[in-house]
C-alpha cells in the first residue's frame, strides 16, 4: 500500500517560484498603473484584473495599497539605479555614458516623483515615504560617484556631485514633453542635447 502525501491545509497558498512570479507580476502591473493614472485613481481590484489575480491574492502578498505602492515605486527606482550603474560602468567615458543613460531613461518617461509622492503621501506611513526616498537617493549616489571620479580626474570642474546628480535627474523629466521628442526626432538626439547642456552649460 503506497503512502499518501499529506494534504495541504485549505486556503494556504503554495510557496516557491510561482509565488515569486505572481508577486513580481503584481508589482510590475501596479507600477505601470500607478505611473499612468496616479495613486488615488488606481484600485487593487483594477490591478488584480489587469494581471489576472484576485484581490485576496494581492492582500496575501501586500498588506495594503500603500504598501504595494511603496514596493512598486522602490522597485522601479532600484531598477533605474541598476541600469544607471551598468551603463556608466560600461561606457567609454562619462559623456557617452550619460548620453546612453539619457536615451534609456527618455525612452521610459515618468511623472515627476515629487508630484506622485505628493498625491500618495496622505495615505503613506512615514517609513514608507522614507523607503522611497532612500531608493531615489541610491540613483543619485551612483551618479554622484561617477561625477566625483570625473572631478578627481579633472574631467569635470569641482562641484557638489550630489547636486549634479539631482540636476541630471531633473533634466531627464524633459522626456515627459512630447514636443521635445518631436523636435529632436529621437531619444538619442534629445539625450545628446540634454547631456551637452549639462556638461558644457549654455555658453
Amino acid at each position: 500500500m503506497t503512502e499518501k502525501s499529506p494534504k495541504r491545509l485549505p486556503g494556504r497558498p503554495k510557496h516557491g517560484n510561482d509565488d515569486i512570479s505572481i508577486q513580481q507580476t503584481i508589482i510590475q502591473t501596479a507600477s505601470q498603473l500607478f505611473m499612468e493614472y496616479g495613486y488615488e485613481t488606481v484600485t487593487l481590484q483594477q490591478i488584480g484584473k489587469t494581471c489576472s489575480v484576485s484581490k485576496p491574492t494581492i492582500y496575501y502578498h501586500f498588506t495594503s495599497k500603500p504598501e504595494l505602492f511603496k514596493v512598486a515605486f522602490t522597485t522601479m527606482l532600484q531598477n533605474v539605479s541598476r541600469l544607471t550603474s551598468h551603463i556608466l560602468d560600461q561606457a567609454e567615458n562619462l559623456e557617452s555614458g550619460l548620453v546612453r543613460l539619457a536615451e534609456a531613461r527618455l525612452g521610459n518617461p515618468h511623472a515627476e516623483i515629487e508630484t506622485m509622492l505628493r498625491e500618495a503621501e496622505p495615505f503613506l506611513e512615514p517609513a514608507q515615504i522614507q523607503d522611497i526616498r532612500n531608493a531615489e537617493h541610491q540613483i543619485h549616489e551612483v551618479l554622484a560617484s561617477h561625477f566625483q571620479r570625473a572631478m578627481d580626474e579633472n574631467r569635470l570642474r569641482t562641484d557638489d556631485p550630489f547636486f549634479l546628480a539631482e540636476t541630471f535627474s531633473t533634466l531627464m523629466l524633459m522626456g515627459n514633453r512630447e514636443d521635445n521628442l518631436h523636435k529632436y526626432g529621437s531619444n538619442f538626439s534629445l539625450g545628446q542635447k540634454l547631456v551637452d547642456i549639462f556638461i558644457r552649460g549654455a555658453q
